[in-house]
């Protein structure tokens, strides 16, 4: 039976619009897939772009921390370097200023390698007095500063503590007290007549300190020596100090030195070196130094003048 034309063209229309609405439904389907696809990489590169942002970040503070930490340790290096930078140029200069010394002023710098050798000595002493015997001779000969005063008098107390043994003489050398009595006399004897606990002791060795000195320490010690006699309000007789010391140097070789006599007249009282002389005559010492001379010597003199004038005449 043959269809109408109509009915068939209904029939494809109605086909072709099946199939279209099939296409569009695939073509739908492929198209969520698609995006649901998309979505998913587009979740999935968002998850890895946070993953690698917060490693990045990570690594950021890390890096930050350990540039922190190196710009630290090359402040400090550097800050070191410049120290040692400084040090080499205040040692350079030490080493130039050294050099010049020794170059233009080697005698200062002897003095104060002497000087430091001085305290060296001295300290021995202090920590044993006895080493005195060995001391004696260096530290006699060379100049000792106000410095040294105080160690080699706490040398000596430390000696007197040790009792008698320290003045058991020797056939050769003197005893151990009257080897720093000596430096007490050539170095010290304005501060140790001035000091009431070395005092009855440079006193009593006054002759054999002068016996041991040369010109120019009786000089420089007789000059103290007037120093200390010149203070005022001092804690001892002046006079009877002056005595002693007059006494022993009428029995030493500089008895007749004249520069003594000027010192004496020059820095003391007249009426406390006038006493000092009385009190010697009284006890029969006549003072060459001074003109004085004993009762039987002067009519001596007296008579010789008068029998000059005779035979003259």
């Amino acid at each position: 039976m043959i269809l109408p034309i109509n009915t068939i063209i209904q029939n494809d229309t109605i086909y072709h619009l099946e199939n279209l609405n099939e296409n569009i439904d695939a073509i739908r389907n492929i198209v969520d897939i698609s995006s649901s696809t998309v979505a998913n990489e587009i979740s999935a590169v968002n998850t890895l772009l946070v993953a690698f942002s917060i490693v990045f970040a990570i690594v950021g503070i890390g890096l930050g921390i350990y540039i922190s930490w190196l710009q630290v340790k090359v402040s400090e290096m550097s800050k070191k370097i410049a120290e040692k930078e400084e040090k080499i140029i205040r040692l350079a200069n030490t080493v130039e200023e050294t050099d010049k010394k020794i170059q233009s002023d080697i005698s200062g710098l002897y003095a104060k390698l002497r000087n430091e050798e001085t305290l060296t000595l001295l300290h021995r002493l202090e920590e044993e007095p006895q080493d005195i015997n060995n001391l004696a001779d260096l530290l006699l000969a060379r100049p000792l500063n106000s410095a040294c005063f105080p160690i080699l008098k706490q040398a000596f107390l430390k000696l007197k503590s040790f009792g008698p043994e320290i003045n058991k003489d020797d056939f050769i050398a003197p005893n151990y007290k009257e080897l720093y009595t000596m430096l007490f006399f050539q170095h010290y004897l304005r501060e140790s007549i001035l000091d009431n606990e070395l005092r009855a002791d440079i006193m009593i060795d006054f002759q054999n300190s002068m016996t041991c000195a040369f010109k120019c320490d009786i000089i420089k010690s007789t000059e103290d020596f007037c120093q200390a006699l010149s203070v005022n309000n001092a804690p001892f007789d002046k006079v009877a100090i002056l005595v002693d010391y007059l006494k022993a140097l009428n029995q030493s070789r500089f008895r007749n030195l004249i520069e003594l006599k000027n010192i004496f007249q020059d820095n003391l009282k007249k009426d406390i070196l006038v006493d000092a002389i009385d009190q010697c005559r009284k006890d029969k010492v006549y003072l060459e130094l001074f003109g004085v001379k004993a009762p039987h010597e002067s009519t001596k003199t007296a008579n010789s003048e008068i029998t000059n004038k005779v035979e003259e005449e």
